[in-house]
């Protein structure tokens, strides 16, 4: 199966189309060029209203919809939407996708929304969909600031020896990229349509003890100082997803949490499709 890639050139989907054929479709074109279509094109973080209130609205809806109604116009099969696990809101600790969703911030919200409005067009003029909520990735050749990936930001201020500060009960689901990527070509390809999939290990992992294992294989000085959790912090603070759907599609995690984040710590061999593919056990299971 040929798939055609909306946001296609950003950290996900720049890993994903060099292990999967795709058709990437440039940032200017609305007009699909398959039948399927992965749609990845999405702001990252919920900061990004500060600076643009109306940035969120446009990159996460209005993009949406102008894309979803010309591949309407050109008869697609099935729209494949990359969504997130913040969309969950911060009163679910291990949620099943049927779980209802109250999340918060620009992002959060937007991205809900986009789920909603998917559901709402697709029905009505007959397009298959799937929606995938994505854990927390980590691996890759993102370099990692506080907003984006905090894992690889500290794991950057541990390898110079800088202070860490870190809160103590923040845990997420963390799936390496090589994964994301394997458990998204699933679910394409053999999910159910019309379908929410989360996508993740269903393995809740404390940041604090991600950072204390990296700290431990880059054998770093850093000072770490443990922080606590304000009040109003806007997402769930224990946190994994029920991944049971995504697992009946037969779909395992090839890199432990441990494997990936040595990987990430020292050869970073595992963070570039091309590097990752020399390992015969990882080719074979990135096959179509």
């Amino acid at each position: 199966m040929t798939i055609s890639i909306y946001g296609g050139t950003g950290i996900l989907g720049s890993y994903y189309r060099n292990i999967f054929p795709t058709r990437l479709i440039p940032r200017n074109q609305l007009v699909p060029e398959s039948d399927d279509v992965l749609y990845l094109i999405s702001t990252t973080d919920n900061f990004s209203y500060r600076e643009d209130p109306l940035i969120d609205v446009n990159t996460n809806l209005v993009a949406l919809m102008e894309r979803l109604d010309l591949c309407r116009a050109h008869g697609i099969h099935t729209f494949n939407f990359i969504s997130s696990h913040f969309v969950y809101g911060p009163n679910h600790r291990k949620p099943l996708e049927s779980a209802v969703c109250e999340p918060n911030g620009f992002y959060s919200v937007t991205k809900r929304t986009a789920e909603k409005l998917l559901m709402e067009y697709c029905t009505t003029f007959g397009i298959k969909w799937r929606i995938l909520r994505i854990g927390n990735v980590y691996g890759g050749p993102d370099s990692g600031s506080n907003k984006r990936n905090a894992l690889h930001f500290l794991i950057n201020k541990l390898r110079t020896n800088a202070e860490v500060m870190v809160d103590r009960e923040v845990s997420r689901d963390f799936m390496h990229i090589f994964d994301v990527c394997g458990a998204i070509h699933r679910i394409c390809t053999d999910g159910e349509y019309n379908t929410i999939y989360n996508v993740g290990t269903g393995i809740e992992t404390r940041l604090l003890d991600c950072v204390y294992k990296a700290k431990q294989f880059l054998n770093s000085t850093s000072e770490i100082y443990l922080t606590e959790t304000p009040i109003d912090y806007p997402q769930a603070v224990r946190f994994s997803l029920d991944c049971t759907k995504l697992h009946d599609l037969g779909f395992i995690p090839s890199i432990s949490l441990d494997e990936g984040l040595q990987d990430l710590c020292l050869s970073q061999r595992l963070c570039t499709p091309d590097r990752t593919l020399t390992d015969k056990k990882l080719k074979q299971q990135s096959r179509p």
